[in-house]
């Protein structure tokens, strides 16, 4: 199987972490709203930037070694783009609300 997917998936983590650790940097403040679909969040700073990001690293850093480990003993394709597809998904999930959060919090998305 080709191991491109892999290398998005970390390239993924790495974006994730740079925005926070970025974002750390130009917000101020102790808390940080999480804006949800009807609520809202009021967390620290540290765990509303990097707490979901860590998480997704803690699980997705295992599943990345064990499919690169077993990406040429895999048979079904389906699988294997599956996997990557809901990590991808994931992810992409993931940056979405950093940004949404990064953004509410710097007074744009009020």
């Amino acid at each position: 199987m080709k191991t491109y997917p892999l290398l998005i998936n970390l390239l993924f983590m790495i974006i994730s972490w740079s925005i926070g650790v970025y974002f750390l940097s130009v917000i101020y403040t102790p808390t940080i709203i999480i804006p949800l679909f009807n609520d809202f969040i009021w967390i620290r700073d540290y765990k509303g930037l990097l707490g979901l990001t860590a998480v997704f690293t803690v699980l997705t850093i295992p599943l990345v070694a064990f499919l690169y480990k077993k990406r040429g003993q895999m048979k079904k394709k389906t699988t294997w783009y599956g996997v990557n597809a809901v990590t991808h998904l994931l992810w992409i999930g993931t940056l979405a609300l950093q940004i949404k959060t990064v953004l509410y919090n710097l007074g744009i998305c009020h």
